[in-house]
């Protein structure tokens, strides 16, 4: 239903930050400066004791109006649990003069809507939308809250809908172990309790407890109004008085809470389900945001499990894979708090997963952070601040919620403070104090227990800390990436560059794919035979690699062979021949690449529509390479090319495997400290690609099937809409994306029907592809264009983008599975600016993505004035 508890609508991981905002505050971005937010709110207190907080909102005309009661699910006892929950759903259901269709329905008249939560702590009712909403809102708000009628036929229906939403729940994994997990968490404090209360009571009842507990709790001098828009302080004060001066008398009901003391031993919790997936959860005694410790508890929290580049992420999801997913968050609501990691894994992993985590926690508690990790933290804290005032939403909310918990608004500047000055030495304090093993809840959920209580504590008894990983530069400017893996004994390597085919020209086209293939054939100390000898009887591989960005080398071997596999590839790379001899012998393999396209209609379709599409620029050129170069090429061209682009302060090493970082970072020094960097360094960087000069050409070829490619020029890598743009390529394409589903499924154009993009720093290119009957050709392009215009217009669905959104985070994690893998991922995103650690944050950065995005992208880039159709066949 629309206002349903949002605490209850969400999958746990944004359930915890969820109810993590309500009680405290999970804030990301630049430290900014909020005193000029803060000095803006207008503060005014009813004589009927209603606090009323505005802010006069200019960026858009926009209102939201938010109403919020200090009582949540703490506030009820054993027996009426569940309660809060249910007069949130029923206060939709219709006053003495309002039908239920003439609440939420005549805010959607208005082009606004209506919506409400349930937290511990407080229950907020709100309208969001234009300005001209601001008078029906607070009509209908303070009508709903203060008046509600509670219809008993309605109110025996609503009972039945919440008993759904509660067998919901029992579905979903991360709910059920997140209520079991608070139950063992709490020993005394009701946060022990599940928010949305228990079966038996919601049965049970009557309008008459609906109305007692309102009159106990909805109480004017127990709320908040805040209003965040566009409106004069005159007019919005005009109609605050017109609708919430005449209130219902009511005394407020004093509720004590208990004193909590959390666990004194490692407690484990168990819940067996049928599940496929293991899930696991993590807490610790934490405080409450009124604690001065709180902001510091925010920031340990970012530290060790805020995002993909954080410590819990980079140990165990990228370094040891032994998780899926993982977060941490800082439970701080008004009453006591609780630190909190959460995972996703195989359940053979838990064991471990417990021990790392363990360790991590020690490790932070021994050495504390680092004055660098702190800063970021800072920086990605303190933004939500400035990202919620740029919606009137979000700063109602951040607003509301400093109010119910801390007592006032402007305790904002406080927390800005707290989190500016925070020193290393404070962190340091603060993970000592809460860090307690000896206090630690964890949970799992699984299809069967692995291992019981006893275990558990043995695990966490011994658990020692374990030294990290490492990033440093060589003397020589090469940016170098340790990253230990110790499950299997293998080691994968990656040496990359800048390079490859956007450095090309039209005369040179195919000198990268020349470079990398002759790199490694032989040596001035090895023959070729001699190098593969040498290689194959140790088990290891080291070969060239060139793409459309980037080049460079890869190597894999056990890691009981490390010293005979690191000199040969320090000869390979310090000591290549480029043989005239050998230079003759790949050529035939080179031109081989050429006539194996030229068999492929589609191959030849790409080829020249890129060359329409990136005119007279490297972009354009085949990534195949060209049969004129090839047939003339000369070991002088190659030699050539190795002193511009095999630079050390342009390339990047990562070494992942099994290894130990120490001894890893002295041999590494050792072995190429006698690769020096050029005397005078050449500055390489392609031209901008200019417009294509032709929106449409069509290349006559007796063929079957024709080829058509409808493309645009789109931003490149390095842009803000790459993965937008990704996530949309992602919907479109695949046997499950709408290209498929509409023109082969639902119309029979085609057997193959799919988009792509084609990457460059500078731009990129988005192409629809289908290959079909001459007589289809009119047919499918309309269709192509069918499809953009109605996303453009109504967006992707959202089925459709979680979908793009799983396959692009399912392709990730699929691909980096193996040592060499993750090495050439880290490599080549750090050569291309991307940041080596990149696919640590690229789920995040994709699950970021939202409709309008999309929309925003199609309607910018993919005008119809601005393609390029290009059509090969009869």
């Amino acid at each position: 239903m629309l206002y349903k508890s949002i605490v209850y609508s969400k999958i746990m991981h944004i359930l915890i930050i969820f109810l993590f905002l309500l009680g405290g505050f999970s804030m990301e971005g630049k430290a900014q400066d909020l005193k000029p937010i803060v000095n803006k709110v207008v503060e005014k207190k009813l004589s009927n004791g209603l606090t009323v907080l505005y802010y006069p909102y200019e960026r858009g005309d926009v209102v939201t109006v938010r109403l919020c009661v200090k009582v949540g699910s703490a506030y009820e006892t054993e027996k009426e649990a569940g309660l809060t929950h249910l007069i949130e759903h029923m206060i939709f259901k219709g006053t003495e003069t309002k039908k239920p269709e003439d609440i939420v329905g005549a805010i959607e008249a208005l082009g606004g809507y209506m919506n409400a939560f349930t937290s511990y702590d407080y229950t907020c009712y709100y309208a969001e939308g234009p300005s001209i909403i601001t008078e029906k809102a607070l009509d209908i708000l303070s009508d709903v809250v203060f008046h509600p009628y509670f219809d008993p036929k309605e109110l025996e229906k609503e009972k039945e809908v919440v008993i759904e939403e509660m067998k919901m729940r029992l579905d979903n994994p991360f709910v059920v172990l997140f209520e079991n997990i608070m139950k063992a968490t709490y020993k005394t404090y009701p946060y022990r309790r599940p928010i949305i209360g228990y079966e038996e009571n919601v049965k049970s009842f009557k309008r008459e407890d609906l109305l007692k507990f309102v009159n106990q709790f909805y109480v004017p001098e127990n709320m908040v109004l805040t209003v965040v828009g566009n409106i004069s302080e005159k007019k919005l004060f005009s109609l605050i008085n017109k609708y919430f001066t005449d209130l219902p008398q009511r005394k407020l009901k004093i509720v004590k809470f208990p004193e909590e003391t959390y666990t004194d031993k490692p407690t484990l919790v168990w819940v067996k389900r049928p599940v496929k997936e293991g899930y696991f959860a993590f807490t610790l005694p934490g405080a409450s945001f009124r604690n001065e410790d709180a902001p510091y508890l925010d920031l340990l929290a970012q530290i060790l499990g805020g995002g993909e580049s954080s410590r819990l992420y980079l140990k165990l999801k990228r370094e040891l894979n032994l998780v899926k997913t993982i977060s941490a968050s800082s439970f701080t609501p008004y009453g006591p708090g609780v630190f909190e990691i959460f995972v996703t894994a195989d359940p053979k992993n838990f064991k471990e997963i417990v021990k790392e985590i363990g360790e991590e926690l020690e490790r932070i508690k021994e050495g504390g952070v680092l004055e660098d990790e702190l800063e970021k933290a800072k920086t990605q804290i303190l933004s939500d601040f400035i990202f919620s005032a740029e919606t009137s939403d979000g700063l109602s909310g951040t607003l509301s919620s400093f109010y119910l918990t801390r007592g006032t608004y402007k305790d904002i500047i406080w927390y800005e403070n707290k989190i500016k000055t925070a020193t290393p030495e404070d962190i340091k304090r603060v993970a000592q104090k809460y860090f307690n093993l000896q206090k630690l809840v964890a949970g799992f959920l699984s299809e069967k227990e692995l291992f019981n209580e006893k275990e558990f504590q043995n695990i966490i008894n011994c658990i020692k800390v374990k030294k990290t990983a490492e990033v440093f530069t060589l003397n020589n400017g090469l940016k170098v990436i340790l990253y230990p893996q110790n499950d299997l004994p293998t080691i994968g390597l990656t040496l990359a560059f800048p390079g490859g085919l956007r450095f090309e020209t039209k005369e040179t086209n195919g000198l990268f794919q020349a470079l990398s293939l002759l790199w490694t054939r032989d040596t001035k100390n090895h023959t070729a035979e001699e190098l593969a000898d040498k290689l194959e009887s140790i088990g290891a591989t080291i070969k060239g690699f060139s793409g459309r960005n980037t080049f460079g080398l890869k190597a894999t071997f056990l890691s009981s062979k490390l010293d005979e596999s690191l000199n040969l590839f320090k000869d390979i790379i310090l000591n290549p021949s480029f043989n005239e001899k050998e230079c003759e012998k790949a050529k035939p393999e080179l031109i081989s690449l050429i006539l194996m396209q030229q068999d492929q209609p589609i191959s030849l379709a790409v080829n020249d529509f890129l060359r329409e599409i990136f005119p007279g620029h490297p972009y354009g050129l085949n990534i195949a390479g060209n049969i004129e170069f090839y047939q003339r090429f000369t070991s002088k061209d190659l030699i050539s090319a190795y002193k511009k682009f095999v630079n050390p302060e342009k390339g990047t090493l990562v070494i992942v495997g099994n290894f130990d970082p120490l001894f890893m970072k002295e041999k590494i020094e050792d072995l190429l400290k006698d690769w020096k960097k050029p005397l005078s360094e050449i500055e390489i960087e392609e031209k901008e690609p200019p417009e294509p000069k032709e929106r449409y050409k069509k290349v006559e070829k007796d063929t079957f099937q024709t080829q058509i490619l409808l493309g645009f020029q789109t931003p490149g890598l390095n842009s803000k809409e790459k993965v937008a743009l990704e996530v949309l390529n992602a919907a479109l394409s695949g046997q499950d994306g709408r290209l498929f589903r509409i023109l082969r499924d639902e119309r029979s154009l085609a057997y193959t029907v799919t988009s792509f993009v084609i990457f460059y720093p500078k731009k990129s290119a988005f192409v629809f592809y289908i290959g079909c009957s001459p007589e289809k050709e009119k047919e499918a392009i309309s269709g192509f264009w069918e499809i953009l215009e109605n996303i453009s217009k109504n967006g992707l669905t959202e089925a459709e983008i979680k979908k793009a959104k799983n396959r692009l985070i399912g392709k990730l994690k699929i691909g980096l599975q193996s040592n060499i893998s993750i090495a050439e991922d880290m490599a080549v995103n750090e050569v291309l600016k991307l940041g080596w650690n990149y696919s640590s944050i690229y789920e995040n950065l994709v699950k970021s993505i939202t409709q309008e995005d999309i929309k925003n992208l199609i309607s910018k880039y993919f005008k119809k004035d601005k393609a390029v159709l290009f059509i090969l066949g009869k």
